[in-house]
């Protein structure tokens, strides 16, 4: 499955024809107050100058996409767009926050806090954690022996329980969690010998000094990765019970964000890769795919993160099993898109399983196979606060104290992250394309294993279920690589980008992957040669995907092919659980 994609090489004048003059439908106006703009170019620095020049402010630099983030009237960004050298000036949505209190267990005094994160956060944040929770050294299982904490089931069933038993528990590997927040949850904090492991925060949505989560995704997402607390079978409750965590929030209390703040989010992340020792990145977070993967300025930080060796995992999204319902940022070729399905509560029986309904299934509008493997996202217990947004709302259910029960693609994609931080323990220097090919080529694919025909289709299953034992253990993968014959450095450059082999095949109704030829320019459709997928998968059967959604409109069509990106004003970014 190695040529799953090929290249396709554009012209650059196509590419930014429409980009250089802005979104559809953004309106120009001299008397128009100041609002927040993306604005690309050649680079950060010079974009960064061309702003002040037209008199705007930059508020954040984000070389990561080569832009800034920058507050400027209609006027000044229309002047701005018709600079030499803009590539882009993305209207970015406003968020209103909404005051909600409280929540956090034990007050802080923000007057003798140090600002942001530095030198002295771990040390700092140690004692406050000893202090509120009695801990002073004692393991925390020990302290919350009475909490009654449940059992999960996401390590047994990926096979992370008998990683454990290879000595590969997460530790000395980082993994940053772009999301709501994290909430103070001894299961998040702590590591399996009872030690501070939260090493890193940074907070775009109200600036905390300190970790909190007022929505309660980030901290369920953050336990399913690393809860060190053992559940009620004696086993870890987190896939990576002892690894690190750095906790970035970009997702207001109800779980939304806006582009500018999610890629600030992720140029934190990368910035501080190093210091933190961050190897995995994950994004349990989805926004409506407006435009090809690589014009959209969310995909290009995440192609940047994946490019300086930060390993990302991003939820498929929800909104399946329409075909084509795969979100931003999981159109992404190269990060590691994850999909949901159940155990059905029988985590021994593997015969009654199925793919969750509302886990989204490919292809992308850019021809690829998407997601990339499935993993446990239904009934998912796991770490959360009470008091917060999905608590009071009634979107995650009371397991045990501390402990909730939520499902989507959010959850599936915190199990990768786990998986990828226990492989990363065991193979350091592992690049991210590395990793991902072991996690692909080690997944088990979902067939029939009498006809051997495929139970789903590879646009929903991708390469199959995730196989944590394998992914660590399995010798003779050293050198493979996924997404080979793909140049990231020239697709974020515009140099060249690419497109993946499926079609939608009118005559019979079906969705199929291509051998090799051209594509034709149109909507749909492939020139050239026709074919099936050969190894096991079936196809797609069903009616003409995309009639009387917003992909049949003649407006996206012609702004897609002409790489248009998104118009960010209308965009939200959002946490991918199933409501």
């Amino acid at each position: 499955m190695q040529k799953v994609q090929r290249i396709f090489t554009l012209s650059i004048v196509l590419m930014l024809v429409a980009g250089v003059l802005g979104p559809a439908g953004a309106v120009w106006g001299a008397d128009s107050p100041a609002q927040t703009w993306i604005v690309q170019g050649a680079s950060a620095t010079a974009v960064a100058a061309a702003v002040r020049a037209e008199g705007g402010e930059v508020t954040a630099m984000l070389p990561l996409i080569d832009g800034v983030v920058a507050r400027l009237s209609a006027a000044q960004a229309q002047e701005l767009a018709s600079r030499a050298g803009i590539t882009g000036v993305t209207p970015d949505a406003p968020v209103r926050l909404v005051s909600d209190g409280d929540d956090d267990p034990f007050p802080f005094d923000p007057d003798v806090l140090p600002q942001g994160v530095d030198d002295d956060f771990v040390t700092s944040f140690t004692h406050r954690v000893e202090s509120a929770f009695g801990m002073h050294g004692e393991k925390a299982t020990e302290m919350l022996g009475g909490w009654g904490i449940p059992e999960t089931d996401a390590p047994d069933v990926t096979g992370a329980d008998l990683v454990w038993d290879e000595g590969y528990d997460g530790t000395g590997v980082t993994v940053a969690v772009v999301d709501t927040g994290i909430g103070l949850h001894p299961g998040v904090l702590l590591g399996t010998d009872g030690a501070v492991r939260l090493v890193g925060w940074k907070d775009f949505v109200r600036h905390k000094r300190w970790p909190k989560d007022s929505n309660g995704h980030g901290t369920h997402v953050a336990g399913i990765i690393a809860d060190s607390m053992v559940g009620a079978d004696g086993e870890y409750n987190g896939v990576a019970p002892n690894v690190n965590l750095v906790g970035v929030r970009v997702l207001d209390r109800t779980g939304y964000g806006t582009y500018s703040r999610v890629i600030q989010g992720i140029q934190w992340v990368v910035d501080h890769k190093d210091t933190y020792n961050i190897k995995v990145m994950n994004l349990s977070l989805v926004a409506l795919v407006q435009s090809p993967y690589w014009a959209d300025p969310l995909n290009q930080a995440v192609m940047g993160a994946w490019a300086d060796g930060i390993t990302v995992v991003v939820a498929a999204g929800n909104g399946g099993p329409t075909p084509m319902s795969v979100g931003v940022p999981g159109n992404t070729p190269y990060v590691i898109t994850v999909g949901a399905f159940t155990d059905n509560y029988t985590p021994s029986d593997w015969d009654d399983d199925y793919i969750t309904p509302f886990s989204a299934a490919g292809p992308t509008l850019d021809g690829f196979v998407k997601p990339d493997v499935i993993a446990p996202g239904a009934h998912i217990v796991s770490t959360m606060l009470p008091n917060t947004y999905l608590v009071r709302k009634g979107m995650a259910e009371e397991v045990a104290p501390g402990y909730y029960w939520m499902a989507g693609t959010s959850q599936a994609a915190a199990v990768v992250s786990g998986m990828a931080a226990l492989v990363l323990e065991a193979h350091p220097d592992l690049t991210p394309d590395e990793v991902k090919f072991r996690i692909q080529a080690t997944a088990f694919p979902w067939i029939d294993p009498v006809t051997t025909e495929a139970g789903y289709s590879v646009w929903q299953q991708g390469y199959g279920r995730v196989n944590a034992y394998d992914a660590v253990m399995m010798d003779g993968l050293d050198g493979y690589a996924a997404n080979q014959g793909m140049d990231i450095a020239a697709d974020l450059a515009g140099d060249t980008h690419y497109e993946g082999f499926s079609y939608y095949d009118e005559d019979s109704g079906t969705f199929k992957l291509q051998g090799y030829g051209t594509w034709s320019g149109g909507y749909g459709t492939w020139s050239g040669g026709y074919g099936t997928w050969s190894g096991g998968y079936g196809t797609w059967s069903g009616n003409e995907p995309w009639a009387g959604s917003v992909f049949f409109e003649a407006a996206f069509v012609e702004d897609f092919l002409n790489g248009v990106g998104p118009d960010a004003s209308a965009t939200t970014t959002s946490i991918g659980i199933y409501p």
